[in-house]
């Protein structure tokens, strides 16, 4: 096994559709970043407003949508040019050959995700440090190599359930693309306040003056109220996307009890195991024709 990690590791790092889009999520962290960090001290006078949190943290969704064009192409190309027939043909065993190809896919996962957050050091020097200190970051950090890892090995099930590249590719994209708004939904849901004002009444008086009369406060036909809400919460911190939204907006939430770590790493981890077993378990299985 160790011969076909070395293998991956060595097609891996040759790649040049590897380094230019860890390169890509780096700038578009660092300039993004910066950026969003100058434009609101920019426009924000009060002193001590901005954190570094507010920032540095954005990027997640745009990481979790270029996983799969790398990892698609990476793992089709071993089916579109023979590459896997021979491995097992030479006598190496299916289970070690896709534990190979997840290490190397977590790997990729891993190495993108560095490249987010060292471009979202971007911020620090517009904003300072992180309000939540270094420990803060490091547990953001490793939140986020959780569930880029866990939809990482996701994506290597698929890839060795289907082997077409081009198919592969496509079809993984937009089952990204539907976790993405899957997340955003249950997280925009989940910020619905309870009790909504449809604002003021402004009419004329018998006078002739204008009045402003405020609207009564009344039910939001739109919150998720329990036990719904608790169901919400969950599937937000066990998708992907959602640990990624919730850490991008975090600082900016209401609801305290929303973000759930302890959970969110659970559920990736489970993601992981959960995929690594349904991947070996088909891929023995598979009819490699």
């Amino acid at each position: 096994m160790s011969n076909i990690i070395r293998a991956n590791f060595c097609r891996l790092f040759r790649s040049r559709l590897f380094w230019l889009l860890t390169a890509a999520i780096f700038i578009y962290s660092a300039v993004l970043t910066y950026d969003s960090a100058l434009k609101y001290t920019g426009t924000h006078e009060e002193p001590g407003s901005a954190c570094a949190e507010m920032f540095c943290f954005d990027h997640g969704p745009v990481v979790l949508l270029i996983l799969p064009v790398f990892i698609s192409l990476y793992l089709g190309t071993e089916f579109s040019d023979g590459t896997m027939r021979n491995k097992i043909v030479v006598g190496n065993r299916r289970r070690k050959i896709y534990l190979a190809d997840l290490i190397a896919a977590v790997t990729v996962s891993a190495v993108f995700c560095a490249a987010w957050h060292i471009g979202g050091l971007s911020a620090l020097p517009v904003v300072g440090i992180w309000r939540f200190g270094i420990l803060g970051w490091i547990f953001s950090v490793i939140k986020s190599l959780l569930f880029c890892a866990a939809l990482a090995s996701f994506l290597c099930v698929i890839s060795h359930a289907v082997t077409n590249k081009a198919a592969v590719a496509v079809f993984e994209i937009f089952l990204v693309l539907i976790v993405i708004v899957a997340g955003s939904y249950f997280y925009n849901k989940l910020l619905e306040p309870e009790i909504v004002s449809s604002g003021v009444n402004i009419f004329l008086n018998d006078d002739g003056e204008t009045v402003m009369e405020p609207v009564s406060p009344k039910p939001n036909p739109d919150y998720v109220a329990e036990p719904k809400r608790a169901v919400y919460k969950r599937v937000l911190n066990a998708l992907p996307s959602g640990q990624a939204i919730l850490l991008a907006n975090t600082v900016f939430s209401d609801d305290e009890q929303l973000d759930q770590p302890l959970y969110s790493w659970c559920a990736s981890a489970a993601i992981i195991a959960a995929s690594t077993a349904v991947g070996v378990f088909g891929f023995k299985r598979k009819d490699l024709k």
